[in-house]
């Protein structure tokens, strides 16, 4: 019997649009400009995109290449460096929290669409008692704020567990950030059941953590073959499980 089901975050439970995720780029970009000229450290456009773009080599480098994630605050820090040396530490505590706070909130302006199906799974496997849980990778936009996009679905009430990998510290599909979820949640890898759209991280990641997994195939993706369970709709999900 399935006692807990985790679930990816994006591209699964909700999904962007490329047109989102530019402005999404430009409202990060105008907010940290904008901070940094109050602060006596005005920047052109041009080298706070250059530095957007470095950071996010370095982080795949330093991390993201090697399956593990960094702290949001830390981050930033990165990105303010590659703006120019030292000016994290020039900005001071209070100066890089308000950083950190426009850096990560774009994404609050500018909300993601629940996947069809998605919140009637959540709710039903709730009503039926299933543990659930979140266990997704993040970016530019930290768990902090996911749980904020989850709660204004009427969402997060559901969830027992949330493993973001920029708050645990490593990244899907390493066995670790599934082992978190299952620790919260209180249940054996082999009661669980995580739900995801990419073959390596969700399918091959949770089954290495000795979870069942789900492959969520949106738009015709092709199947993953060691997938456990192939779901095409999610509100098909608690039906599904009952005949598994």
């Amino acid at each position: 019997m399935i006692a807990a089901v985790t679930f990816d975050f994006w591209e699964t439970l909700v999904h962007d649009t490329p047109e989102n995720l530019a402005r999404g780029r430009e409202l990060r970009l105008g907010g940290i400009g904008a901070l940094l000229a109050d602060a006596g450290a005005p920047q052109p456009p041009e080298a706070l995109a250059d530095a957007y773009e470095r950071s996010g080599v370095l982080m795949q480098e330093r991390y993201w290449a090697h399956d593990r994630d960094a702290r949001i605050e830390d981050q930033v820090r990165l990105f303010l460096d590659c703006v120019g040396e030292g000016l994290a530490a020039r900005l001071g505590a209070d100066g890089l929290a308000a950083a950190v706070e426009r850096y990560a909130s774009p994404v609050l302006s500018l909300p993601p669409l629940l996947h069809p199906g998605a919140a009637e799974a959540v709710r039903a496997l709730a009503a039926r008692g299933v543990r659930l849980g979140v266990v997704s990778n993040t970016g530019r936009t930290p768990g902090v704020v996911l749980r904020r996009v989850l709660a204004r679905h009427d969402l997060l009430r559901h969830f027992a567990a949330l493993s973001y990998s920029d708050e645990v510290g490593v990244r899907k599909p390493a066995t670790g950030i599934f082992a978190r979820a299952l620790a919260d949640l209180g249940v054996a890898p082999g009661a669980a059941l995580h739900v995801g759209d990419n073959p390596l991280d969700d399918v091959q990641g949770a089954r290495r953590a000795g979870m069942r997994a789900a492959h969520y195939v949106a738009n015709g993706a092709q199947p993953a073959t060691d997938a456990d369970l192939v779901v095409a709709a999610l509100d098909e999900l608690p039906a599904l499980l009952e005949r598994a």
